[in-house]
């Protein structure tokens, strides 16, 4: 997802470039680019990044209940056909 956001970084600077290059030839052009830049980069910039911290989010929870697992399975409360069978349906997620 982090490409999302390079994607998008590099687009609003493209647009920019833009804005300057022709601000003082072609007006109607500058304020193009201003909203193509505006409407399209932006969010997808945002996007990105927030799903990407979404995901490394999910990731911790994931490894902190497995490690919750490996304590009761080390306390014998789960036996080791079920430590594998919930390790495995975290791991899926």
């Amino acid at each position: 997802m982090w490409v999302m956001s390079i994607i998008g970084v590099v687009w609003f600077s493209l647009s920019l470039i833009c804005i300057f290059a022709f601000a003082d030839t072609d007006i109607e052009a500058a304020v193009g680019w201003g909203l193509l830049g505006l409407a399209y980069a932006v969010p997808y910039a945002i996007v990105g990044v927030v799903t990407t911290k979404k995901k490394k989010e999910t990731d911790a929870s994931s490894t902190e209940e497995l490690l919750k697992l490996h304590e009761l399975k080390e306390k014998n409360i789960l036996t080791e056909d079920e430590f594998q069978a919930k390790k495995r349906a975290i791991l899926a997620k």
